[in-house]
């Protein structure tokens, strides 16, 4: 393994429900130090309505491994995954036709 790989065990917890810390809270979304080899960010795609801090413990879905943002990608539990929501918003578009 090199340094720029995510270790084969990390990986696997890929659609499971990891709990982390909030190190940073941006506009753009939050960086969370979930004890793995890289940290992971909940997108303000899904911070819309939630109030976080640096110090809050979360639980949350992790989605993906973002390589380009070497990053883990996150969701709090109960909101849909992007590419769902977009496909939801497609066939409503194709239904008001």
């Amino acid at each position: 393994m090199t340094d720029h790989e995510v270790p084969e065990a990390e990986m696997r917890l890929v659609g499971s429900v990891v709990e982390g810390e909030a190190t940073a809270v941006f506009p753009w979304g939050v960086i969370m130090d979930l004890g793995l080899s890289r940290d992971g960010l909940i997108d303000v795609l899904y911070i819309y309505d939630d109030n976080y801090q640096v110090g809050d413990r979360v639980s949350c879905y992790l989605d993906a491994f973002d390589e380009m943002k070497n990053k883990f990608i996150l969701r709090p539990p109960g909101q849909i995954p992007l590419a769902e929501r977009l496909r939801r918003a497609e066939e409503r578009r194709g239904l008001s036709s």
